[in-house]
C-alpha cells in the first residue's frame, strides 16, 4: 500500500542534513520570509553581506523549491494513489432506508420524482444522488433476494 506519513517523515533529516552547511547563513533570511515583502524589506534593512555570501543566499532563495520537490519526490511516489472518483455522499444503510422510504410513498400514490423530491430535502442531498440511489436498488435487492434462497 506504501509509506505512511510517518515514514515520509523519516526520510526527512536526509533532506536536512543537505542544508545544514547553510543552516546559520539561511536561519535569518528563513524567519523573516512570512511574505514576499516582509522577505524583501529584510533583505534592504538586514545585515550586510559580503558578496560572495549574498550570491549564495540569492541561489539558495532560487532553488530552495527545487530541493524541496527532489528531496520529497521519492517519499511521495512510495505513497498510494488518491481514490479518485465522487466520495459517496450516503451510506448504504441510507440507500437501501431511502429506496424503501420511495416504495413506500409510491405505494401511497406519490410519483417517483416528487418521492424522491423528499427524500433529497430529507437527507440533504442532491436529487441526483437520491437518483443513483434509487437506480442502485436492483443490485442490493438480488444481493438480499439471493442471501435468502
Amino acid at each position: 500500500m506504501g509509506l505512511d506519513f510517518y515514514e515520509t517523515m523519516k526520510k526527512a533529516p536526509a533532506v536536512v542534513e543537505k542544508c545544514k552547511k547553510y543552516y546559520g547563513l539561511f536561519q535569518p533570511f528563513w524567519n523573516h520570509a512570512g511574505s514576499r515583502e516582509e522577505l524583501t524589506a529584510f533583505l534592504l534593512s538586514g545585515p550586510d553581506l559580503n558578496p560572495a555570501e549574498m550570491e549564495t543566499v540569492l541561489t539558495l532563495i532560487r532553488t530552495i523549491p527545487y530541493l524541496l520537490r527532489r528531496a520529497f519526490q521519492d517519499a511521495t511516489q512510495s505513497l498510494p494513489p488518491s481514490p479518485g472518483g465522487r466520495r459517496r455522499e450516503l451510506l448504504p444503510e441510507q440507500r437501501q432506508e431511502i429506496c424503501l422510504r420511495i416504495g413506500q410513498l409510491y405505494g401511497l400514490g406519490v410519483e417517483v420524482r416528487d418521492a424522491q423530491k423528499r427524500m433529497a430535502q430529507r437527507y440533504d442531498v442532491s436529487l441526483r444522488t437520491i437518483q443513483r440511489a434509487w437506480q442502485e436498488r436492483a443490485k442490493w435487492n438480488s444481493h438480499s433476494f439471493q442471501e435468502n434462497i
